[in-house]
């Protein structure tokens, strides 16, 4: 190690680097902590050396002569050496910098395990993750991410022409992301994705009046597929969702306690669906497979449960009449609209479909016309005359 003052003739002869070393630190008289390192090859990089408020040695690259001259360099370094002397630890916000994950990293290494262990649907985030926030954002670092380009990478999704719903969705899942890696230091900053610019959502509203929840019980008790229309038939009977009833296994079934229980629904918790004394009489009916844990086994699969009821709820939806449009999940909707207009409050509807908020329930308990017409006569009827009893004539009246 040398100690001299570094000036522009040093720079342009520096003293040889002694035999067998790569390279050789001149320590400059001037500022404390600059130094002009001269390699074997004649490459000449300023650094900047000071102590950390913990009394650590770091360093700091400056720049390499050409890049930048020695009196950019001895600007710098005095830059950095007021920063150091006010507090601050330049070298460590460089460590932390380039510490900070990328969000592809982030992604597979913190995001995708954790909600493999909370989330059920965690498969269709997986899939939304992989195909496109990835490739779209992926290389980047966390802390480079724009709120410009979160909004470039809706534009896309758009393009590619998926539906505002599933946008929607995409945006949910790059806010949590980024809500995730701030919660866990991942990085300091704020998150891009905080407001993605969510797009308005048209929520369908298709539900079975009862003469049509009739002609389906009807058509499903004549399906050659018994073992799908036994599920549709569990389906209708108890607003599940259409996995919980699919991956429903005999051990969750608690005939005596009247309950079918879900280990893992959709929000990472476990819950209880009630069963009606119809839903009781039909589990009751059903017959075990051996070797099969599954209430709904697969025809095709050992020891696995049916994969689909696709073929059997079509040949239901036409036979009953029922519009073509009528998606399975829509027998849930019918379910919370019938127990709605029968009087139910939203609170026990959320409790029985396993919602979380009352907002939720609100969708799907449509409530029918004429209950909606009876309601409102109940105003109507205010200042009006109460109507006369059976017994009542018109001389005692």
């Amino acid at each position: 190690m040398a100690t001299e003052l570094i000036t522009r003739a040093l720079t342009k002869a520096p003293p040889p680097v002694p035999p067998g070393a790569r390279k050789l630190r001149i320590f400059d008289t001037r500022l404390r902590g600059f130094i002009m390192e001269v390699r074997a090859s004649g490459q000449i990089t300023f650094w900047l050396r000071y102590a950390d408020d913990r009394g650590r040695a770091r360093e700091v690259r400056l720049g390499r002569l050409g890049d930048i001259t020695l009196d950019q360099a001895r600007q710098k370094g005095e830059q950095l050496r007021a920063a150091v002397t006010l507090g601050g630890d330049p070298g460590g916000e460089r460590d932390r910098r380039r510490a900070v994950p990328t969000l592809a990293e982030f992604v597979e290494q913190k995001y995708l395990p954790q909600i493999r262990d909370t989330l059920r649907a965690a498969w269709d985030y997986e899939a939304m993750c992989r195909k496109r926030i990835l490739p779209a954002l992926g290389r980047k670092p966390l802390d480079r991410v724009e709120p410009g380009e979160v909004a470039e990478f809706r534009r896309r999704l758009l393009a590619e022409g998926l539906s505002n719903p599933r946008v929607n969705r995409h945006l949910a899942v790059l806010r949590r992301i980024f809500t995730l890696a701030l919660r866990w230091g991942a990085y300091e900053g704020r998150n891009p994705a905080e407001r993605p610019g969510m797009l308005p959502e048209r929520h369908r509203e298709e539900f079975l009046s009862d003469a049509e929840h009739i002609r389906l019980l009807a058509v499903l008790a004549e399906e050659p597929d018994r073992v799908a229309a036994e599920a549709i038939h569990l389906l209708a009977l108890t607003g599940a969702r259409k996995s919980e009833v699919l991956r429903a296994r005999w051990e969750h079934v608690d005939l005596g306690r009247r309950v079918l229980t879900v280990p893992l629904a959709k929000h990472g918790e476990r819950r209880h669906i009630p069963l009606s004394d119809a839903a009781l009489a039909l589990l009751s009916s059903l017959r075990r497979v051996p070797g099969n844990p599954f209430v709904f086994p697969s025809a095709r699969r050992r020891g696995q449960p049916m994969e689909s009821v696709r073929g059997a709820w079509g040949r239901a939806k036409a036979a009953a009449g029922l519009s073509p449009t009528l998606r399975l999940h829509d027998l849930r909707h019918s379910f919370a609209s019938a127990l709605a207009n029968r009087g139910h409050s939203l609170f026990e509807v959320g409790r029985i479909l396993g919602h979380k908020q009352v907002a939720t329930t609100s969708r799907y308990a449509h409530l029918s016309q004429e209950r909606l017409v009876e309601a409102a006569n109940a105003v109507g009827r205010i200042g009006q005359p109460a109507p006369r009893t059976d017994d009542a004539s018109p001389e005692t009246a």
